[in-house]
């Protein structure tokens, strides 16, 4: 946790005019920026700089109050280009601000901003609650989460305070907000900033306690004669066998326009043939297509989960579905981290242009090393729907893997039932 106040607390940063010891005056929250007040006393320059929380606690950048310039030492053009087109455009246009109150507030208080521009950055800031929950029993939780979240909030937390910033204006510099959030904290004497990890240890929360569904049981993995399939639609990252570039402007427009259907074509084309394979190797496959789209285009024996709008209900049903599943599998994005958390296996589809993020999307379930390295498998995109499909059914197959690999059956202190164990394995399929 990162001092707030009675006095600010943060790491010493370098003035990078005169190279002397910046001096941090006080602190703001403007968005999804957590930010220091500095000023240098030896040259007088002053600056905005990123506490050490979220994507600030890896790469903080230095921001100059007068001309508007980034430091950035970690060359995260992205992360730097944020603030600077924020702070240009800075607004201080009232958001809606709702505060829900779960127990009393202690004196002592830790605040865990998920507020973000990209789904999956703000999800996983969430999951940072359950450590001061279960932990930290002399801190109250406050979560700032925008509404899209609330449906996920744990047990636990004594306040929430949702903030309707949508993801497209994720980044936004908003002063109102500022004053809103200085004015609420003037009431508690004692207030830290959680470090809100951007990838929170799989061993340190429960999905259960956030999505109130409770994961596949692994016991359940290798007693598979109906086989449960979910793909993970996503309109805007296909499984593609061509690596495209980033789009043109023109393919943006066609994009936005909804002329993009040749190329979800192809990956529908590819999902149907992907599952008719599994389906020539178990007949009863019940297989289904889940993520934000237009339910059509599939044949009837596959359930088309597809919605264009969401609510609560909606992303708990989603959850149910993955739960129930064997296996999950989609192209890399944080449209993969709920049913990961959920589902017995996964397979990624994952492109060349997303090699730098690897792992960034699952949420595992922690288990025997093997068993993980079994259960999580990562695939090319142009990976063809009958080279999926083998593969697929390797995972199906599991009581194969299990006799030779599990620790059940490969440890030498433990007794073992010969004929038990050579029936391992039988009557997988149909």
């Amino acid at each position: 946790m990162i001092r707030l106040k009675p006095v600010l607390e943060t790491p010493p940063r370098e003035c990078p005019n005169c190279h002397s010891t910046l001096t941090a005056a006080g602190f703001l929250i403007a968005g999804m920026r957590n930010l220091a007040d500095f000023q240098c006393p030896q040259c007088k320059s002053e600056f905005y700089g990123d506490l050490p929380a979220g994507q600030g606690l890896y790469t903080p950048i230095l921001l100059d109050k007068k001309s508007g310039a980034a430091y950035d030492d970690y060359n995260v053009g992205w992360f730097s280009g944020w603030l600077v087109d924020s702070y240009k455009q800075r607004t201080d246009e009232p958001l809606g601000f709702e505060v829900r109150k779960f127990s009393e507030v202690k004196d002592k208080v830790v605040l865990l901003n998920c507020l973000d521009i990209l789904y999956g950055h703000s999800l996983l800031k969430l999951l940072n609650a359950q450590h001061y929950t279960d932990y930290q029993s002399d801190v109250s939780l406050i979560v700032m989460l925008p509404p899209f979240l609330e449906w996920m909030l744990p047990d636990g937390a004594a306040e929430a305070w949702v903030i309707d910033l949508p993801l497209r204006r994720g980044t936004e510099w908003n002063d109102w907000l500022v004053n809103e959030i200085g004015e609420r904290l003037k009431s508690f004497p004692e207030v830290f900033l959680s470090v809100a990890f951007s990838h929170p240890h799989s061993s340190d929360f429960d999905i259960e306690r956030f999505t109130r569904v409770s994961p596949f049981p692994l016991e359940n993995f290798g007693h598979q004669k109906k086989p449960v399939i979910t793909f993970i639609w996503r309109e805007d990252r296909l499984w593609e066998t061509e690596i495209r570039l980033s789009p043109t402007r023109f393919e943006k427009i066609k994009q936005h326009l909804g002329v993009s259907q040749e190329r979800t074509g192809e990956q529908t084309r590819k999902i149907i043939k992907f599952a008719e394979c599994l389906r020539g190797e178990f007949s009863s496959l019940d297989f289904a297509v889940v993520g934000i789209g237009k339910a059509n285009n599939l044949p009837d024996w596959i359930t088309d989960l597809r919605l264009t709008k969401l609510d609560a209900t909606a992303e708990r049903h989603w959850c149910e579905r993955y739960a129930a599943s064997h296996m999950v599998v989609g192209v890399h994005g944080s449209n993969m981290l709920l049913p990961s958390a959920h589902a017995g296996s996964v397979i990624e589809l994952i492109g060349e242009d997303r090699w730098g993020n690897y792992l960034q999307d699952i949420l595992f379930r922690v288990s025997d090393s093997r068993e993980m390295f079994f259960r999580y498998r990562f695939v090319p995109t142009s990976t063809t729907p009958e080279e999926l499909s083998r593969l697929a059914l390797t995972l199906l197959r599991y009581e194969d893997f299990r006799r030779l690999m599990s620790p059940e059956f490969c440890r030498h202190r433990e007794k073992y039932d010969l004929k038990e164990w050579q029936s391992v394995g039988r009557g997988n399929r149909d």
